[in-house]
Parts: structure tokens; C-alpha cells; sequence
């Protein structure tokens, strides 16, 4: 999983890449159920390059953020109670 996602968070720095992988719900998807069912404190790495990736996918247009805040199974604040949770466990 790590492999996979470290090949994504590179491949998400290139603006064309990005571009789509905002795009998909599925990978916003895919980012939470990941997310949400890991243990923080023994992926450490594995949280790391999740939170990376989110990152590069937020950036630009902000597709990817949007989604997460128009999310309609998830209040936003969840997801930011949720950034706070792996903030603390550092």
C-alpha cells in the first residue's frame, strides 16, 4: 500500500496527473475509507504519504478539496476533527 501510494503522491506533482485525479470521486473515496480505517499510530508512514497525496490533489483548481467539503455522507468538520486526530498522535 505504501508503494502504491508513494507511486501517487510523485505522480500527483505533475499538473496533468493532478488535474485528473481530482477529477474522481473514487479516489476521494478511497482517500477516507483509507483514512478512516487505519491505525494512526502504527502507519505513521503510511498516514504520512495519504496526507501527501491529499495535499498535491488539493492543490491547483481545488476539485479535490471541494469534494470533500460537498461530501454528502460526511460533515466537513469530521474531516477536520479527523486532520486534528492525526495532528495530535504526532
Amino acid at each position: 500500500m505504501l508503494a502504491i501510494l508513494t507511486l501517487l503522491e510523485n505522480a500527483s506533482m505533475h499538473e496533468e496527473v493532478r488535474s485528473d485525479l481530482s477529477e474522481k470521486k473514487k479516489i476521494k473515496d478511497l482517500f477516507l475509507v483509507v483514512l478512516n480505517s487505519i491505525n494512526i499510530k502504527e502507519n505513521r508512514q503510511l498516514v504520512s504519504q495519504l496526507i501527501s497525496f491529499a495535499s498535491n490533489l488539493c492543490y491547483g483548481a481545488g476539485k479535490f478539496r471541494k469534494m470533500l467539503v460537498n461530501d454528502k455522507d460526511r460533515d466537513p468538520v469530521d474531516f477536520l476533527k479527523m486532520l486534528a486526530t492525526i495532528l495530535d498522535s504526532a
